[in-house]
């Protein structure tokens, strides 16, 4: 039988060769370091670099003391300001409000028209201190005014009395009301006013002299009299046409 062939000594001390290595040598014969593969789905965390949330502010520093932290503002400037006594001293050390524009003044051809025609005679006694005056000193004079001025009136009909026409027939029939007859009957409850005793005559007669004085000064004035006077002649003067053309009608 034949043995099995040896190898040659030659092969088994030949040295094994050594296959390439597939990775990169760094300069110092080393394999480069390799970063760490990336997981799939993770990321990475960020560095300390990276843009952080923004922190929140505090409060203002009171602007007075400038060492503690503001609580209130002024209501007039907004300066904040942290108690009382930093307050204090900033409304003493406050700048005076601006003052506000005065208004202009307005144009002659803004002002309102003045009234037309003949001047009032009775003007002054619109608006009197002493009249005012007067009437707070007599507090029951404008009642008593009010009475005299009720006599120069007609007085009122009461339906509630008034006789039907048919029963009327042969009862003599009262004087008509006219204004001369209320003149007159004023003229009468003005002198008993003015005679009365005490303090209601007091009031009537000094009301009368006061306003005598009045018209006296607004005559000095605009000749109110004079006015007034021209007024009661054109209105005669009227009323006595009327009564020629009456007489005219008559057969």
């Amino acid at each position: 039988m034949t043995s099995p062939v040896m190898p040659m000594k030659e092969e088994l001390d030949a040295p094994a060769k050594e296959e390439p290595s597939s990775l990169p040598l760094s300069p110092s014969g080393h394999e480069a370091d390799q970063p760490a593969p990336q997981r799939d789905g993770m990321e990475l965390a960020p560095s300390e670099g990276d843009d952080a949330a923004p922190t929140p502010k505090g409060p203002a520093m009171c602007g007075i003391c400038v060492a503690v932290a503001s609580k209130y503002k002024c209501s007039r400037c907004y300066l904040p300001y942290c108690s009382v006594a930093c307050n204090k001293t900033h409304q003493t050390n406050h700048p005076p409000d601006p003052t506000p524009e005065p208004s202009p003044k307005p144009r002659p051809s803004d002002s309102p028209a003045e009234p037309t025609g003949p001047p009032n005679p009775f003007q002054a006694l619109d608006k009197s201190e002493k009249l005012e005056w007067l009437f707070r000193k007599y507090p029951n004079l404008p009642q008593q005014l009010l009475d005299i001025h009720t006599e120069t009136q007609p007085p009122p009909e009461d339906l509630s009395v008034r006789i039907p026409a048919s029963l009327m027939r042969g009862v003599p029939a009262q004087g008509n009301w006219s204004h001369e007859k209320g003149i007159s009957r004023g003229k009468a409850a003005l002198r008993r006013a003015r005679q009365l005793p005490g303090e209601a005559g007091e009031a009537v007669r000094e009301y009368c002299t006061l306003i005598m004085l009045l018209l006296d000064g607004e005559e000095a004035e605009n000749g109110a009299q004079t006015v007034l006077q021209q007024q009661l002649a054109q209105q005669d003067a009227d009323l006595i046409r009327q009564l020629m053309e009456v007489d005219k009608d008559r057969p």
